[in-house]
């Protein structure tokens, strides 16, 4: 398979596509060929080395999120997810990937009319913009406040407080 990994930390020079083996899923896993990744502002950090006291280390592959189709399964997971769509949390890293194997409890299926370019797009920003105005105990006629409402995280959260009411 191909993947992108950080060949020294710095610019976004430093990303480089190498051939690594394609990973088997076990047990509650399963293996998604990628169409769509995230790409998180904790990816740029990794890749400049602002982490690297957290352990990631040069050939580090990022991505946190993914969408894809499901291609195989663990011998724990029902093999109905087998060519199913879906979206993915990868656990800290390994998305920038054609393929990467993912524990059942963080894949979501995708519903039909969404791609998996839109999925990777609403799908961490989103559930942390959601998150964030449920603990500020948001109600709809209330206004919202974003400060940084130009990121990914930010714009979520003005859309959806917008969609709710704000």
């Amino acid at each position: 398979m191909k993947a992108v990994q950080i060949r020294a930390f710095g610019d976004p020079g430093e990303l480089i596509a190498v051939d690594l083996p394609t990973p088997s899923p076990a047990g509650n896993e399963l293996l998604i060929a990628v169409e769509a990744v995230g790409v998180s502002g904790a990816d740029a950090l990794i890749r400049r080395g602002a982490l690297a006291a957290y352990g990631f280390t040069e050939g580090f592959v990022p991505g946190n999120e993914v969408a894809g189709t499901v291609l195989a399964v663990g011998d724990e997971v029902d093999a109905s997810w087998e060519g199913r769509r879906v979206w993915a949390f990868t656990g800290g890293g390994g998305g920038y990937a054609t393929h990467v194997c993912v524990p059942l409890e963080q894949v979501l299926p995708l519903p039909p009319a969404l791609s998996p370019a839109d999925a990777v797009t609403v799908g961490g920003s989103g559930s942390v913009a959601h998150f964030a105005l449920r603990h500020a105990h948001f109600a709809p006629g209330e206004a919202v406040l974003v400060r940084g409402a130009a990121g990914g995280i930010g714009v979520m959260a003005v859309q959806l407080a917008a969609r709710a009411g704000a």
